[in-house]
Protein backbone atom coordinates (compact mmCIF):
# COMPACT_ATOMS: atom_id res chain seq x y z
CA UNK A 1 0.00 0.00 0.00
CA UNK A 2 1.49 3.30 -0.87
CA UNK A 3 1.99 5.71 2.06
CA UNK A 4 2.01 9.91 1.99
CA UNK A 5 3.43 11.92 4.57
CA UNK A 6 2.48 15.33 5.52
CA UNK A 7 4.71 17.05 7.94
CA UNK A 8 3.74 20.41 8.90
CA UNK A 9 2.71 21.72 12.28
CA UNK A 10 -0.16 24.67 10.78
CA UNK A 11 -2.98 22.98 11.16
CA UNK A 12 -4.62 25.00 8.05
CA UNK A 13 -2.08 23.74 5.55
CA UNK A 14 -1.92 20.18 6.76
CA UNK A 15 -5.72 20.60 5.71
CA UNK A 16 -5.30 22.19 2.55
CA UNK A 17 -2.46 19.55 1.86
CA UNK A 18 -4.36 16.49 3.02
CA UNK A 19 -7.27 18.00 0.73
CA UNK A 20 -5.20 17.87 -2.37
CA UNK A 21 -3.66 14.76 -1.61
CA UNK A 22 -6.85 13.19 -1.27
CA UNK A 23 -8.01 14.56 -5.02
CA UNK A 24 -5.40 12.70 -6.20
CA UNK A 25 -6.22 9.57 -5.08
CA UNK A 26 -3.34 7.53 -5.29
CA UNK A 27 -2.43 7.38 -1.45
CA UNK A 28 -3.47 4.26 0.38
CA UNK A 29 -2.13 6.01 3.87
CA UNK A 30 -2.20 9.47 4.40
CA UNK A 31 -0.18 10.13 7.33
CA UNK A 32 -0.28 13.84 9.64
CA UNK A 33 2.73 14.75 11.84
CA UNK A 34 3.04 18.01 13.64
CA UNK A 35 7.34 17.78 14.60
CA UNK A 36 9.87 16.40 13.09
CA UNK A 37 9.69 13.35 16.20
CA UNK A 38 6.17 12.20 14.68
CA UNK A 39 7.69 12.16 11.07
CA UNK A 40 10.68 10.14 11.91
CA UNK A 41 8.68 8.01 14.22
CA UNK A 42 6.60 7.36 10.82
CA UNK A 43 9.38 6.91 8.54
CA UNK A 44 10.57 4.12 10.86
CA UNK A 45 7.08 2.27 10.82
CA UNK A 46 5.98 1.97 7.48
CA UNK A 47 7.14 3.24 4.02
CA UNK A 48 7.31 6.09 2.84
CA UNK A 49 6.23 6.25 -0.99
CA UNK A 50 5.38 10.50 -0.91
CA UNK A 51 6.00 13.16 1.19
CA UNK A 52 5.13 17.22 1.53
CA UNK A 53 7.00 18.35 4.67
CA UNK A 54 7.56 21.88 5.70
CA UNK A 55 10.19 23.68 6.05
CA UNK A 56 9.76 25.24 9.54
CA UNK A 57 8.93 22.79 12.23
CA UNK A 58 8.94 22.50 16.04
CA UNK A 59 12.52 20.90 16.94
CA UNK A 60 14.34 20.82 13.80
CA UNK A 61 14.00 22.14 10.26
CA UNK A 62 12.20 20.32 7.36
CA UNK A 63 15.58 19.50 5.48
CA UNK A 64 16.12 17.27 8.48
CA UNK A 65 13.40 14.85 8.07
CA UNK A 66 14.08 15.22 4.60
CA UNK A 67 17.52 13.67 4.75
CA UNK A 68 15.76 11.15 7.63
CA UNK A 69 13.49 9.85 5.43
CA UNK A 70 15.47 9.97 2.41
CA UNK A 71 18.06 7.38 4.08
CA UNK A 72 15.03 5.12 5.56
CA UNK A 73 12.98 5.32 2.17
CA UNK A 74 15.75 6.18 -0.57
CA UNK A 75 12.92 6.00 -3.34
CA UNK A 76 10.17 8.14 -1.79
CA UNK A 77 9.26 11.26 -3.60
CA UNK A 78 9.68 14.45 -1.20
CA UNK A 79 8.71 18.05 -1.83
CA UNK A 80 9.17 21.02 0.96
CA UNK A 81 6.00 22.86 0.58
CA UNK A 82 6.57 26.17 2.70
CA UNK A 83 4.98 30.05 2.80
CA UNK A 84 8.50 31.00 2.84
CA UNK A 85 9.60 31.25 -0.51
CA UNK A 86 14.07 31.44 0.78
CA UNK A 87 16.39 30.78 -1.84
CA UNK A 88 19.01 29.31 1.16
CA UNK A 89 16.10 27.27 2.55
CA UNK A 90 15.02 25.97 -0.60
CA UNK A 91 18.38 24.65 -1.65
CA UNK A 92 19.11 23.25 1.80
CA UNK A 93 15.78 21.55 1.53
CA UNK A 94 16.85 20.02 -1.85
CA UNK A 95 20.62 18.89 -0.91
CA UNK A 96 18.78 16.69 1.74
CA UNK A 97 16.81 15.26 -1.14
CA UNK A 98 13.58 16.39 -2.21
CA UNK A 99 12.69 16.44 -5.81
CA UNK A 100 10.79 19.73 -5.62
CA UNK A 101 9.60 22.69 -3.52
CA UNK A 102 6.51 24.43 -3.84
CA UNK A 103 5.54 27.69 -2.16
CA UNK A 104 2.18 28.06 -1.02
CA UNK A 105 2.54 32.09 -0.27
CA UNK A 106 1.89 32.91 -3.93
CA UNK A 107 -1.46 33.30 -5.93
CA UNK A 108 -3.79 30.25 -5.09
CA UNK A 109 -4.35 28.95 -8.51
CA UNK A 110 -0.26 29.09 -8.85
CA UNK A 111 -0.04 27.01 -6.30
CA UNK A 112 -2.65 24.54 -6.78
CA UNK A 113 -1.35 24.50 -10.79
CA UNK A 114 2.31 23.79 -8.83
CA UNK A 115 0.65 20.83 -6.99
CA UNK A 116 -0.87 19.32 -9.91
CA UNK A 117 2.63 19.66 -11.92
CA UNK A 118 3.96 17.39 -9.22
CA UNK A 119 1.98 15.14 -8.57
CA UNK A 120 1.04 14.48 -12.24
CA UNK A 121 5.09 13.17 -12.46
CA UNK A 122 4.93 11.50 -9.16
Amino acid sequence: MSTFLIADDNEGKMMMLDAIVRRWGKAGTILRAQTTEEAQHFCDEQEITWAFIDYYMPSENGPTVIAYLKEKWPNAHIALVTSANNASNNAEALAAGAEAVICTSFQSDEVEKAFQELLHRW
